[in-house]
């Protein structure tokens, strides 16, 4: 207990995690995640470089501007690296970006980041076969943080990563790792030579990253646990997480596969139980640590997240056969 609290002291305000390598907490307001942990590599030489940014809000910016004026830093001489494209961590880049300076992303990413709505289309058309009432997913899209916290312009001038490519920041070498299943393109960077790495939401500490479907990543669980298997080879002793604290790294990797294995188990039982299920009942009598009397009374963007997660275990369990997706009259239900 004593290091647990050691351990969130030394996490509070601005941090230097590394020489010349910055954690700045950028305050989510109304958002359980309660802050971004942004990350600033001081130019040597080069660039500076800023590792995402926080919702579009006027306390996100200040905070982040207020962070990078007490060590010295401007934007005027900053490159952005944006992890992956949720809105948390992607929201404030084209207004931060000057002239001259590059917007960094996962090439899977940059095709959803201009078009939201259209990111939303393939989970309504799911949500709709699966029986969700049309009021419902109006009442969730419109506090779904991707509408109500990002740019209200499109920005077109990402310069976009893939698997294997390197940045240079300060005295740093950044490797970026493509670790799909959060997002399709979200990515982690290996700060090479240090044990450092920027996991982006890849592993998180104290909480889950919320693992949903993807049109274009058919099954993202599967994907998920594919790049945790794929990033617990990698000698990490300064793991540097997209929120809270951070911890013993090959050991909350191992506790994520644990964790996905049971939700998996628990999601074909209810399947089993339900008989003839539908993702609403299924999702409904399932477990959330979320503070709510019960399922329908849970928040319109927690339900919406909390859908998302389903779809992607039922997916995975489809895919290996587990449960079977039956259809008639346009109503799709699961049976196993």
């Amino acid at each position: 207990m004593e290091e647990r609290q050691q351990e969130t002291k030394k996490w509070e305000g601005i941090v230097e995690v590394l020489p010349g390598v910055y954690r700045i907490p950028v305050p989510l307001p109304g958002n359980p995640l309660k802050e971004l942990n942004s990350y600033v590599i001081r130019g040597k030489g080069n660039k500076n470089l800023l590792v995402d940014t926080g919702f579009r809000l006027e306390a996100c910016r200040k905070a982040l501007i207020d962070g990078l004026e007490s060590l010295g830093i401007s934007m005027e001489d900053t490159d952005i690296l944006l992890t992956h494209l949720h809105v948390d961590h992607t929201g404030l880049a084209p207004d931060l970006i000057r002239p001259g300076n590059k917007v960094y992303i996962g090439e899977a990413d940059r095709w959803f980041m201009n078009d939201v709505d259209g990111v939303h289309v393939h989970r309504v058309k799911r949500l709709e076969k699966n029986g969700i009432s049309e009021q419902l997913i109006r009442e969730m899209l419109a506090e779904t943080p991707s509408r109500t916290m990002a740019a209200d312009e499109a920005f077109n001038g990402y310069t976009c990563l893939e698997e294997g490519d390197a940045l240079e920041a300060g005295p740093y070498r950044l490797q970026a790792i493509s670790t799909p299943g959060h997002t399709p393109g979200q990515m982690c960077f290996s700060i090479l030579g240090t044990g450092a790495m920027i996991l982006a939401d890849h592993v998180l500490f104290d909480i889950t990253p919320n693992i949903t479907d993807w049109e274009i990543l058919p099954d993202a669980l599967g994907s998920y646990l594919e790049s945790l298997d794929k990033i617990d080879k990698y000698e990490v002793t300064l793991p540097l997480p997209g929120h809270r604290q951070p911890g013993d790294f090959h050991a909350r990797v191992r506790a994520l596969k644990a964790h996905h294995k049971r939700r998996l188990e628990e999601c074909l039982r209810v399947i089993k139980g339900l008989g003839k299920a539908r993702l609403y009942d299924i999702a409904g009598n399932m477990t959330w640590k979320i503070r709510a009397a019960g399922w329908d009374d849970f928040p319109p963007a927690q339900r919406w997240f909390a859908l998302g997660e389903c779809l992607s275990h039922i997916d995975y369990l489809k895919k290996r056969k587990l449960i079977e997706e039956k259809e008639e009259g346009g109503q799709i239900w699961y049976e196993a």
